[in-house]
């Protein structure tokens, strides 16, 4: 094993958690447990784990021991902790259904609380919701950066109780996350979103008696673009996707070879006029069906129905529950492309719209959307960094450049506010209205 990328873990201070070498299966401390040397010069450093040993309350002769992954001292407290409240909750014995909660009392503990709340991990089925892993990585890591924070201003997040958590601790956090870290307005008013949701949950699940420190900071606001794709973009983009301008060459950082992949698959087209006729996210659109499709009485592709799927995760919303859904008008254009698709052979059956052939899981299909959009797009020299989901914004600025604020009934955005602070490109309101005649004159 080649241990050029490893370093000596670092000493870490918490209780019970020391290093040790799976190789040796002996405890590390300055020296290889092998040779005796210098544990710099280690040849197995890859195999120092960090381990933890928790005594069993009222059997000190009786402990379970875990190894972590991580190598990160920060992280490894955090899921130290998560380890030994799961330990807390069987009463030490893995068949004991018996659980209770315990209350944290430094932040690093109460932040690992509310990584297992996020999980589900918690006795109260009640609040139990589904969310992404994403999401809850984001989480992890924005914890992590504010473990950062403190330890900058010389505190402690492992012995730091959280009812000391107040302003004068978070004081500083603004210009770290603004200077240090280099957040622009939008990050930084997710960040602080995200500290301010975490403690008032903590504050009344636990019934700490203190104020959110995070209730003062106020929202920065930043320059916003909407980026929409124009018609001749959209023809150009179309005509560029072929197999070989699909291929991309990357550099594997590790061994410094060049590797190539290709982003080009035949039903890509289908996918972006999918996207552009109908409005939708890349969920509704890898997932929607045939039989999602209503007819009027001439028999032809009157709507869409699909679930809406950011709405129903973002809530919590299970298939067992009402879930949210979206009714897709049919366009002229759409109904031609579904014709193209196969809609008369495949009218009213349980078949995938987009590529019902295709092996790849849908869920990587979504992923590959976006990375082959973004791919070509590239190659058209524009100036302008588009993604897939732009492509909704151009469908919902043109749907309010013709129907107005009328336009929300079908998009089903929860306000105007919304729509137009985050959808509503005013150039393409601009270029519409640019037929408009008044008196005809």
């Amino acid at each position: 094993m080649n241990n050029q990328n490893y370093k000596p873990l670092k000493k870490c201070n918490v209780k019970g958690i020391y290093i040790q070498c799976t190789k040796c299966k002996k405890t590390i401390t300055n020296s290889c447990g092998l040779t005796g040397k210098k544990i710099g010069s280690c040849k197995h450093l890859d195999k120092n784990k960090y381990k933890l040993r928790v005594c069993i309350p009222g059997n000190n002769n009786t402990v379970c021991t875990k190894f972590f992954d991580t190598r990160d001292p920060n992280e490894l407290v955090i899921q130290a902790y998560q380890y030994r409240l799961e330990l807390e909750k069987c009463d030490y014995q893995p068949t004991n259904k018996k659980i209770e909660t315990s209350i944290p009392r430094t932040v690093v503990e109460t932040m690992a609380s509310y990584i297992a709340y996020l999980n589900n991990d918690t006795p109260h089925q009640q609040e139990h919701k589904i969310r992404s892993i994403g999401h809850i990585k984001e989480v992890e890591r924005y914890f992590l950066y504010f473990v950062e924070y403190l330890k900058s201003i010389k505190i402690n997040a492992d012995l730091l109780p959280i009812l000391k958590l107040d302003r004068d601790v978070v004081g500083q956090l603004k210009s770290y996350l603004l200077e240090t870290k280099k957040y622009a307005p939008k990050t930084y008013n997710k960040y602080i979103g995200l500290m301010r949701v975490f403690m008032e949950h903590s504050i009344r699940e636990f019934d700490l008696q203190m104020k959110n420190p995070f209730l003062g900071f106020k929202r920065l606001h930043g320059k916003t673009t909407i980026n929409t794709i124009n018609k001749e973009e959209f023809k150009k983009l179309l005509e560029i996707i072929t197999p070989e301008n699909g291929i991309s060459t990357y550099e594997n950082r590790s061994n410094q070879k060049t590797y190539s992949k290709s982003f080009y698959k035949p039903w890509l087209k289908d996918a972006i006029l999918l996207a552009i006729y109908s409005g939708r996210r890349r969920e509704e659109i890898v997932f929607m069906k045939f039989n999602d499709i209503l007819e009027n009485d001439k028999g032809e592709p009157r709507k869409i129905i699909v679930q809406d799927y950011k709405v129903n995760k973002s809530k919590g919303i299970s298939e067992m529950e009402e879930l949210k859904m979206i009714h897709i008008p049919v366009i002229s254009q759409l109904k031609m492309l579904l014709l193209e698709l196969g809609y008369e052979e495949n009218r009213g059956k349980n078949e995938y719209i987009l590529a019902p052939y295709e092996t790849m899981q849908r869920n990587t299909m979504k992923n590959f959307i976006s990375k082959a959009f973004t791919h070509y797009y590239k190659q058209l020299n524009t100036g302008k960094e588009l993604r897939f989901y732009d492509l909704r914004k151009t469908y919902i600025s043109h749907l309010f450049a013709k129907y107005g604020d009328k336009a929300r009934i079908i998009t089903k955005h929860s306000g105007d506010e919304v729509m137009h602070n985050h959808y509503i490109d005013e150039k393409v309101i601009s270029d519409v209205v640019m037929d408009f005649e008044l008196f005809g004159l």
